[in-house]
């Protein structure tokens, strides 16, 4: 797992350098004695790279940052930035790519098969 600082607010949490393909972003706030965090997730981000690109469109990378808790992200264009930033930095992008900003919310999920384990 590798992690990424993006500023002195948000950090990001992906795959290995050579597969930072998807991964979360994380606000932290350091306590008064600077001595621990609180982090909390904001974000998650995915890379693709589209099959079949679509009509005057050339192959390209496409970077998409899906904004989960505004309360913590006044800008998400911002924050999807800085994931670029950081991905572009490390290899793990090159241009030409399209980078978009969403804003996302679970709204419910469902457990399937023997998922949880509380023994």
């Amino acid at each position: 797992m590798t992690k990424i600082d993006l500023s002195s607010e948000y950090y990001l949490k992906g795959g290995d350098r050579n597969s930072l393909q998807h991964g979360e972003v994380y606000h932290s706030v350091r306590n008064a004695r600077g001595a621990g965090s609180v982090s909390t997730t904001v974000a998650r981000f995915y890379v693709s790279r589209p099959a079949v690109p679509a009509e005057g469109v050339h192959p390209h990378t496409r970077l998409d940052c899906f904004v989960s808790e505004r309360r913590l992200v006044s800008k998400p264009e911002q924050l999807a930035q800085l994931v670029l930033k950081a991905l572009v930095d490390h290899g793990v992008l090159s241009e030409p790519i399209w980078v978009s900003w969403h804003s996302s919310n679970e709204i419910g999920g469902q457990a399937l098969g023997d998922l949880f384990d509380f023994d």
